[in-house]
Parts: structure tokens; sequence; C-alpha cells
């Protein structure tokens, strides 16, 4: 961390949607923005929705990866490369996502959904569901 500008370490997003901007603590190229995405757990059933507006192909993406410590999660292909889901899971919707089992990737229009699929959410440390 010494390599970086001092002022910038200590830096504060200017607001807080700035705080889940992609690159943020990731290393690897992002599905979404935060702009292009929305994330919906329902707290009693623990159904997790991920809603989107631009046009995702669902067929090479294998599973989700959950990581609680870094806040973040990993959409991850059949030929096993990796991208950012593109956001920190924010901590109003994380005691729910933590328990979630899968995900519904839905895109929508005009807040009509138009397609989307069913993943499998796994958490970090757990084995990987297998890959078709």
């Amino acid at each position: 961390m010494a390599d970086q500008d001092p002022d910038k370490q200590n830096a504060k997003p200017s607001s807080m949607k700035d705080a889940f901007k992609p690159g943020r603590g990731a290393e690897k190229p992002a599905l979404f923005t935060s702009e292009e995405m929305d994330i919906y757990c329902n707290k009693a059933t623990l159904e997790t929705y991920i809603f989107h507006g631009k046009e995702v192909d669902y067929d090479p993406i294998a599973y989700l990866e959950y990581d609680p410590a870094a806040k973040r999660v990993d959409v991850v292909m059949k030929d096993n490369t990796r991208l950012d889901l593109g956001i920190k899971i924010q901590w109003l919707v994380r005691p729910y996502f933590a328990k979630a089992k899968e995900v519904s990737m839905v895109r929508t229009k005009d807040r009509e959904p138009i397609d989307g699929t069913v993943l499998p959410l796994i958490h970090k440390g757990q084995s990987a569901p297998t890959i078709n």
C-alpha cells in the first residue's frame, strides 16, 4: 500500500453509490456496472434476484460465488473464467444474500421481465457445483 498516493488512500467516496462502483477491490473485469443492475432479496423466503437491463448471454455462466469477506460475487463461466459481478453486496441485503442457495438473474425493460435464468450460488469455501 505504500506505493499508493496517500491522498487517495484516505479519500472518501464522493457519495455512497461511489463506494459500490466496479473496479473497487476487483482485479477482474466486471459483468455489470452499478447503474446496470440491482439486487433484491426477499427476507422471508430468501429468494434472491439480480435485475439488469443489459443483454447477457446466460448459457456460458455456470454459477455465482459469494465471498462474504470481500462482499463481492464472482460470475464463474463454464470454462472456469471469472468475472466480478460489478458491485459489492450492500449491508442491507448481505444477511439474506449470505443465506441464498440460488439467484434469479432477470433482464428487464421498463420494469417488466424479458429474459432470465436461475443460477446456483455457492459461498467461498464450498465446493463448486459440477459444470456440464
